[in-house]
C-alpha cells in the first residue's frame, strides 16, 4: 500500500493508541507508536515524522514539554504537532498548546473518520508548508550565490532585505548593518533626486532597467553600479517595495575606458607612426585600412589606394617588382612575407622599403584578413652600408696595427683579436677566441685582474679605464714577457665589454734597465771623480799653497823693518792664501765630506747645513733621528747627495727663508724629507729628466732614490713652497740590523 506519510502516535492508553494506529495504517500512512513522552521524543528525532499526534497527559513528561522540544529542534522544523486530549479541553489548555507551537488541538472523543480527515488536512498543510520553506530556501540560496547584490527597497528608500553579495559589494560585515540603512545613505547627495524620481517612475511602470548610479562603500569610496528593479507586490496586490539587482560595473567601466583609450591610442599610433600600417581582405581585392604614412612614403594618396587596392605595386622598382609580386601571393597567407625592395616615388626619388605581412584568422581558423607594416628603411640601409664600410676599415686597422688588440666580454672571454695579438702571445686565433683572457696573464696577477673586471676596471679595486698598466703576460710556451695594457670600456647596452691594447715592451724595459744602469754608472763615476779631485785638492794643491804660504812668511821674516810696504803686501798674500786653503777645504769637503765617512750621515748633514747657513740667509731646522747602527756607506752617500741637491736647488731657485730637514725611521723604511717655504713651482710642468730648470738636480735625486730601491716624491705649487720626500727600504739601508733595533725604530 502506498504510504501517504509518517505519523507518530504518542499515547499512554494502549487500546486507544492501537485503534488509532490501525485506522491510520488502513488509510495508507506509516505509523510509529510511543507510550511515553521521552520515547516519543527519541522516535521524533530519529525518524522525523510528518505529523505527531500527541496526548497532553503522559506518564513521564507532559505533552506540552514534548511539543516545545520538538518545535525547538531545527532538524524537526517541518514536523507538525496535533494535541489529542480528553481532559485538558479548556480554552486555556488550548491557548497554552498553541503557544508551545502546536498546529492543531483535538478534543477527545472524536470519530475515526474525523481523525482521518484531520490528519489528511494536517499532512497536506505540512507538505505545503515544507515545500514552501524548501522553495524559500532554494531561492534564498540562489540569490545568495548570485554575483550581484539583491535588495528589497521600501518605496521610501529603506532596505528591507539584502543578500550576502550586497554586504560584499558595499563593504559591510553583517546584514543588520545594512538593514538599518536607507538607499540615500548609500549614495552621494547629487544622486538623491534622480533616485527618488526613478523610484516613483518604477512604482508606476513596474520596472527599472539598467539604470546607472554612483554608490558609496562603507569606507566612503564611490563606485559605479547598474541597477535593474521590479515592483514587489503584497497580499492586497499593493507595492511593498522594489526588488532590485545591483551590479558593480567598476571593472566594466574601466574596461570600456581602457577600450576607448586603446582605440584612441590606435588612432594616434596609426596617424603618427612613420611606418605604413595596412589591412586588407584575404584576396587583397579590398583595402580595409591604410595609415596616412602611405602618402608620405609612397607619395600617393590613400584615397587612390582605397579605390585601386593594387596600385601600390606600380611604384615598385622594375628590378624588384617580379620577385615582390611573386612573394606577395606565395607568402602573405603563410605569415612568411618579409621583403626588402625599392620604390620609385612620383618625384623620381628612390626609397628602400621593408614590407611585412601576417594573416588574421577567424574563430574557425579561416584567414579573413591580411595586415602588414611597410617601413621606410632608406636611412637604415645607408647606415648599414656605412657600417659595413666602417667594419671593413676597422678590420683593416686591426690587422695593420703593430699592437695587439683584444675585445673581451664582461666575463673576461676573448671574442675578437687581431693578428698582432696572435704574434705577441704566439697563439693562433681559434685557440684564443672564447678563452678567458686569464690564460695569458700570470697566476699571481689573475686575482688582481679579476677584481678589476668585477668593478668594470674603475674605482679603488681595479685599474682605471684608459690608463696604461704594465704587467707580465704569458706566451703559448709558458714564458712571460713585459707588456703594457690599456683597457677601454665599450659603451653599449647590456653587460660591459672592453678593448685591451697590448704592447710587448720587453725591448723597452731592457733599454730602460740599461739606461738606469748607465745612470748608476755615471753616478758612481761622479763619486769616484769627486773623491779623486778631493784627494788631489787635499794632497796636491793644498800642500802647494801651504808651502807657498810658509815661503812667503820666511821672506817676510827676512825683510828689514825699514820696508813696511813690502811687509804689508806679504801679509795680504798670507791672508789670501789662508782663504784659498779654506775654500779648497770646503770644496774638498763638499766633494767628499770626511764627516760622512768618520761620523755618519746625521753629522755630515748637520755640518753641511751649518756651513750653508753661515754663507747664506737660510735658516735650517734639522730633526735627524740618530741610528745606533750605521747605514751602509752607499746609502749614506746617496742620501747625503740628495740633501745637497735639494738644498742647492733651494739656494739657487727657491727664494726661501727657512728649510726643515727631517730624517726618521718609519716601519721598514728610512724617510728623508726636505721642505722649504719658498716660491714653489708647478710640479706638473717641471718633471725630472727634462731640460727645464731644476731638471738635472731632480733627475739626480730621482736616480739616486731608485738606485736604492726607494721612492721619490715631490710636492710643490706656486707660492706654496716645495717638499721633497725619499723613502728607502731598511733592508737596503742597514747592514745586519737586529730585530730589537727594528722594533725600537718602529716604536720611535
Amino acid at each position: 500500500m502506498k504510504k501517504n506519510g509518517l505519523i507518530l502516535l504518542v499515547e499512554d492508553d494502549h487500546d486507544l493508541r492501537q485503534m488509532f494506529a490501525i485506522c491510520l495504517r488502513h488509510e495508507g500512512y506509516e505509523v510509529l507508536e510511543a507510550a511515553t513522552g521521552l520515547a516519543g521524543l527519541e522516535l521524533a528525532q530519529a525518524r522525523q515524522p510528518d505529523l505527531v499526534l500527541l496526548d497532553v497527559g503522559l506518564p513521564d513528561i507532559s505533552g506540552m514539554e514534548v511539543c516545545r522540544q520538538i518545535k525547538g529542534d531545527p532538524k524537526l522544523q517541518d514536523v507538525f504537532v496535533a494535541f489529542c486530549s480528553s481532559e485538558a479541553t479548556s480554552e486555556q489548555h488550548k491557548v497554552s498548546g498553541f503557544q508551545t507551537g502546536a498546529d492543531e488541538y483535538l478534543v477527545k472523543p472524536f470519530g475515526l473518520q474525523e481523525l482521518v480527515a484531520r490528519v489528511q488536512t494536517l499532512v497536506r498543510l505540512r507538505n505545503t508548508t515544507a515545500a514552501l520553506r524548501a522553495s524559500e530556501e532554494h531561492y534564498r540560496r540562489l540569490i545568495d550565490i548570485l554575483p550581484d547584490a539583491v535588495c528589497l527597497i521600501h518605496p521610501q528608500g529603506h532596505l528591507l532585505a539584502v543578500n550576502s553579495q550586497a554586504m560584499v559589494i558595499l563593504g559591510y560585515t553583517s546584514t543588520d548593518e545594512l538593514l538599518h540603512k536607507s538607499i540615500f545613505e548609500l549614495t552621494p547627495a547629487e544622486e538623491h533626486e534622480r533616485i527618488k524620481a526613478d523610484i516613483g517612475k518604477a512604482l508606476k511602470e513596474g520596472i527599472i532597467r539598467n539604470a546607472e548610479y554612483v554608490m558609496l562603500k562603507k569606507a566612503g569610496a564611490p563606485f559605479q553600479v547598474e541597477l535593474s528593479a521590479t515592483v514587489s507586490l503584497g497580499i492586497n496586490n499593493q507595492p511593498v517595495g522594489l526588488l532590485s539587482v545591483v551590479r558593480d560595473i567598476t571593472e566594466r567601466k574601466q574596461a570600456q575606458e581602457a577600450l576607448r583609450a586603446s582605440e584612441e591610442r590606435f588612432r594616434q599610433l596609426a596617424y603618427h607612426i612613420r611606418e605604413v600600417f595596412w589591412m586588407s581582405n584575404a584576396d587583397k581585392s579590398k583595402i580595409i585600412y591604410v595609415s596616412p604614412a602611405y602618402e608620405e612614403i609612397w607619395g600617393e594618396t590613400c584615397s587612390n589606394l582605397y579605390a585601386s587596392p593594387r596600385s601600390w605595386t606600380n611604384a615598385i622598382h622594375p628590378d624588384d617588382r617580379k620577385l615582390v609580386l611573386e612573394n606577395t601571393i606565395a607568402k602573405q597567407l603563410t605569415g612568411e612575407y618579409d621583403e626588402v625592395y625599392r620604390i620609385v616615388r612620383p618625384d623620381g626619388s628612390i626609397r628602400w622599403i621593408q614590407d611585412r605581412a601576417f594573416p588574421i584568422r577567424d574563430a574557425s581558423g579561416n584567414i579573413y584578413r591580411i595586415v602588414g607594416i611597410a617601413d621606410d628603411i632608406t636611412k637604415r640601409k645607408q647606415a648599414w652600408d656605412a657600417l659595413g664600410e666602417s667594419e671593413a676599415r676597422k678590420r683593416a686597422i686591426m690587422q695593420a696595427a703593430l699592437d695587439g688588440i683584444i675585445t673581451i666580454d664582461h666575463e673576461g672571454r676573448m671574442i675578437e683579436l687581431n693578428s698582432a695579438a696572435e704574434k705577441i702571445f704566439a697563439h693562433n686565433r681559434p685557440k684564443l677566441i672564447g678563452e678567458k683572457v686569464m690564460e695569458v696573464i700570470p697566476t699571481s696577477f689573475r686575482s688582481w685582474f679579476q677584481d678589476g673586471l668585477a668593478s668594470c676596471f674603475a674605482g679603488d679595486k681595479g685599474p682605471t679605464c684608459g690608463s696604461r698598466i704594465e704587467m707580465p703576460a704569458l706566451r703559448a710556451d709558458g714564458s712571460s714577457f713585459s707588456a703594457e695594457f690599456t683597457i677601454t670600456r665599450i659603451r653599449l647596452a647590456g653587460p660591459p665589454m672592453f678593448t685591451i691594447y697590448i704592447r710587448d715592451i720587453t725591448q723597452r724595459k731592457r733599454a730602460e734597465a740599461e739606461l738606469r744602469a748607465l745612470s748608476q754608472r755615471i753616478i758612481k763615476a761622479q763619486e769616484a771623480e769627486r773623491s779623486r779631485i778631493a784627494q788631489e785638492l787635499h794632497d796636491g794643491i793644498n800642500q802647494l799653497i801651504a808651502s807657498v804660504k810658509m815661503r812667503l812668511r820666511k821672506v817676510e821674516g827676512s825683510l828689514p823693518d825699514r820696508k813696511p810696504a813690502a811687509r804689508e803686501i806679504l801679509q795680504r798674500c798670507d791672508r789670501l792664501l789662508v782663504k784659498v786653503l779654506e775654500e779648497n777645504r770646503r770644496i774638498a769637503h763638499n766633494l767628499r765630506p770626511t764627516d760622512l765617512d768618520n761620523l755618519g750621515l746625521a753629522a755630515a748633514v748637520t755640518s753641511f747645513c751649518s756651513e750653508v747657513q753661515l754663507r747664506t740667509n737660510l735658516q735650517f731646522q734639522c730633526r735627524l733621528t740618530a741610528s745606533s747602527r750605521r747605514l751602509s756607506p752607499v746609502v749614506e752617500l746617496h742620501l747625503f747627495r740628495i740633501v745637497q741637491e735639494a738644498v742647492n736647488n733651494i739656494e739657487k731657485h727657491g727664494r726661501a727663508k727657512s728649510v726643515r730637514l727631517e730624517l726618521r725611521f718609519q716601519e721598514d723604511f728610512a724617510v728623508l724629507k726636505i721642505q722649504d717655504d719658498g716660491q714653489g713651482f708647478d710640479a706638473k710642468t717641471v718633471k725630472a729628466g727634462n731640460k727645464m730648470r731644476h731638471g738635472l738636480g731632480l733627475t739626480n735625486i730621482r736616480e739616486r732614490a731608485l738606485s736604492l730601491g726607494g721612492t721619490y716624491e715631490i710636492k710643490s705649487a706656486p707660492g706654496d713652497g716645495t717638499t721633497v720626500a725619499v723613502r728607502v727600504p731598511l733592508t737596503v739601508a742597514r747592514r745586519g740590523t737586529s730585530p730589537k733595533r727594528k722594533r725600537a725604530v718602529a716604536a720611535a
